[in-house]
């Protein structure tokens, strides 16, 4: 989420490490903090990234005498407020808000002090840094996923080789026996379907001239219901005339056509009754012809019949042999009762159980396994891209390339191209490496994250160094806060500020 960069940052601090009250404005631009030692620059950061990141325990917050302590942040016009309170049992909890741009990755990206995870390993030698990125790219929520998906398909395979299951050889070889009358079966009743095929060949011309017939039947039904339909219409429409003749006066001219309209409608009538006759005659005659030919398709489909018989027989006995192999499996060793888990159930159903869990395990790792695999080939692709730019950017003179490899080792050359072991670079070398990695985590994963904080680690810089590596952390980051250490014997820190 980018943030309005003109905006100034207050951070107030209450009981946080030496400082008891303490105020100070972050602006836009490079933040340089001077104090001498132990007079709370480390816990100035500290306060600052807490509450941006959770990774700053609450304990190295808090300072050590006091049970309540407060940081408060006024950040545009809003105000963010964490407070501490050390428990009865002498523990230390926090509560409260968060900036809005806060990222659990910001502490491993951003803020560059002795106890971050890069510089920690970079000064002690570490080289390979594949969980490092699993946080940043967020593979670890995949890691964790296959590895506990791997861990219950081991209990559950420590499971199956388990006591509960030793001694039930036998299950196995009755599951096959099974398994081949299954199979058996599945033949003769392939065979049964291609005899009634071929019968049903046999009859397939008197079936389509059936259907047919039946067709035709259905329509002439149609066809007398219609009829019908229309005699009722004509007899009402007599019974309305007539109705209408009796309502008349002696208009001859009235009278005269109600009686020719009743004289066409009987007219009418008797034509459709006739037509019903005839088509019902015709209804009856389809009828007795759809009766023939169910009578000839069931003669043509009966020859066979006794082939057809004895595999049905077959079937019928294979089915007899099915059940009481299926009985017998039923009845085969249960897992003692007395089993907290599976007592009294059958074990092929147990087996079955633990079967399929690890099939669904097993593709659970799959899939995983493949979105972590893309997801961390494409965040090494990223991060070593922003190294390499890093690396151009700063110029840095007697390295030739900084790179991480297929096994997430870091390799460090040399301009004449040899490989240089991270634990024989020197101290000012080993935080240079170690803040260009952060500064490519920060721009691969955090890319509009606006802080950037370096904590004494450009101590053992010169000037010039000190410079060249801050103008480049400026050109990317909004925010940038360095601590210092100034000769003074004591003091609080202060500030100064370079645009």
């Amino acid at each position: 989420m980018q943030q309005d960069t003109r905006l100034s940052l207050i951070l107030k601090l209450e009981n946080i490490g030496p400082l008891k009250q303490f105020q100070i404005e972050i602006k836009p631009g490079i933040n340089i903090i001077k104090a001498p030692n132990a007079s709370g620059k480390t816990s100035l950061v500290r306060g600052l990234a807490s509450m941006f990141s959770n990774q700053i325990p609450p304990s190295h917050l808090l300072s050590l005498d006091e049970v309540q302590g407060k940081i408060v942040v006024i950040y545009g016009d809003k105000t963010y407020v964490k407070k501490l309170r050390r428990t009865s049992l002498g523990s230390v909890t926090a509560s409260g808000t968060t900036l809005p741009f806060s990222d659990s990755r910001a502490f491993d990206a951003c803020v560059a002090m002795a106890e971050t995870s890069v510089v920690h390993k970079i000064t002690g030698g570490g080289t390979v840094f594949r969980e490092y990125l699993e946080v940043l790219s967020y593979g670890k929520y995949y890691s964790t996923i296959i590895s506990a998906a791997q861990e219950l398909i081991n209990d559950i395979s420590r499971e199956l080789a388990g006591p509960s299951f030793e001694r039930f050889e036998s299950i196995p070889l009755l599951v096959t026996e099974l398994t081949n009358l299954y199979l058996r079966r599945e033949q003769v009743e392939t065979k049964i379907a291609n005899l009634k095929a071929g019968r049903e060949d046999n009859a397939k011309d008197v079936i389509k001239k059936k259907q047919e017939t039946e067709a035709d039947l259905l329509k002439e039904e149609n066809g007398l219901s219609i009829l019908k339909a229309e005699l009722h219409r004509e007899e009402e429409k007599i019974k309305q005339l007539k109705e209408f003749l009796e309502l008349t006066d002696d208009s001859a001219k009235v009278t005269a056509r109600l009686r020719e309209s009743i004289a066409s409608s009987k007219k009418k009538q008797k034509e459709i009754r006739k037509a019903i006759i005839k088509k019902s005659r015709h209804i009856a005659y389809l009828r007795e012809e759809v009766a023939k030919l169910e009578k000839e398709r069931e003669e043509k489909l009966s020859l066979k019949s006794d082939e057809l018989k004895s595999l049905e027989d077959e079937v019928q006995r294979l089915n007899e042999a099915i059940n009481l192999k299926e009985e017998a499996i039923q009845q085969a060793e249960k897992i003692p009762d007395d089993d907290p888990r599976y007592g009294g159930r059958l074990v092929i159903e147990v087996r079955k159980d633990l079967a399929n869990r690890i099939e669904w395990l097993n593709k659970v790792v799959e899939y995983y396994q493949d979105k972590y695999m893309r997801r961390m080939a494409s965040a090494k692709l990223r991060f070593n891209r922003n190294i390499n730019r890093a690396f151009k950017e700063l110029m840095l003179k007697g390295f030739e390339n900084i790179f991480l490899d297929q096994d997430f080792r870091l390799n460090i050359i040399r301009e004449n191209g040899v490989h240089q072991p991270v634990e024989t670079l020197s101290a000012s070398e080993k935080l240079t490496v170690s803040l260009m990695l952060m500064l490519a985590a920060k721009e691969t994963f955090l890319p509009d994250f606006p802080f950037f904080i370096l904590d004494e680690l450009t101590l053992s810089y010169d000037s010039a160094r000190f410079k060249q590596i801050l103008n480049y952390v400026k050109r990317h980051v909004p925010y940038v806060v360095v601590t210092a250490l100034t000769s003074e014997e004591r003091g609080e820190p202060t500030i100064t500020y370079e645009a």
